[in-house]
């Protein structure tokens, strides 16, 4: 399970997730992925790439997400 840093587009508090390959539609990439910030509780969707690396995030909620992932 890879742990990943990043910030919340929303709030910019620092954000930390676990991520698997059967999280991602693997058939596209960048694949997108919903994450919920646990200060703020918003969602975004985060774009992940092969080796489950983000690559963007935008604000809301985009097509072809597979999973929610909460935040720690």
């Amino acid at each position: 399970m890879p742990v990943r840093f990043n910030t919340c587009p929303h709030c910019s508090n620092k954000i930390t997730f676990k991520i698997e390959i059967e999280d991602i539609d693997s058939s596209q990439y960048p694949a997108p992925v919903y994450i919920v910030c646990h200060s703020c509780k918003k969602l975004s969707t985060f774009y992940v790439d092969s080796l489950l690396r983000v690559s963007y995030k935008e604000l809301e909620k985009k097509i072809g997400g597979k999973k929610t992932i909460e935040t720690r």
